[in-house]
């Protein structure tokens, strides 16, 4: 082993690592890829709707609010609330949605159905 590593040069050790950090961030990559997760909809505690999030539109919850799943990523686009927050708050591919005045919880959850949230 130790003559295999003598006869490398400059240039094989940089291939090296470059494949080995190329193969570590594919499998990251595809570990969090969002495109096996769903958007959950719950109003006043109860479940409205589920939606794969690879899947662009926009979906409207009652008169109060709508929101928009895009390029992976969900936003509240209307809010009838007076703070409006949750427009405020913008894409999220991990974070929750919630509005309170309207009692409206959106929830991105992956393949295996944990909350897709992320440490912050």
């Amino acid at each position: 082993m130790k003559s295999i590593v003598k006869n490398l040069s400059i240039a094989d050790l940089i291939l090296i690592t470059v494949l080995v950090t190329l193969a570590i961030g594919m499998l990251i990559y595809r570990r969090n890829s969002p495109d096996d997760a769903m958007v959950l909809i719950y109003k006043q505690g109860r479940f409205r709707g589920e939606y794969p999030i690879a899947i662009d539109r926009i979906i409207r919850i009652d008169e109060h609010n709508a929101v928009e799943i895009k390029n992976g990523k969900v936003k509240m686009i209307e809010a009838d609330c007076p703070d409006k927050r949750c427009v405020k708050q913008g894409a999220s591919s991990s974070l929750p949605i919630i509005c309170l005045p309207n009692e409206l919880v959106v929830e991105i959850r992956n393949r295996e159905g944990n909350k897709a949230l992320i440490a912050q």
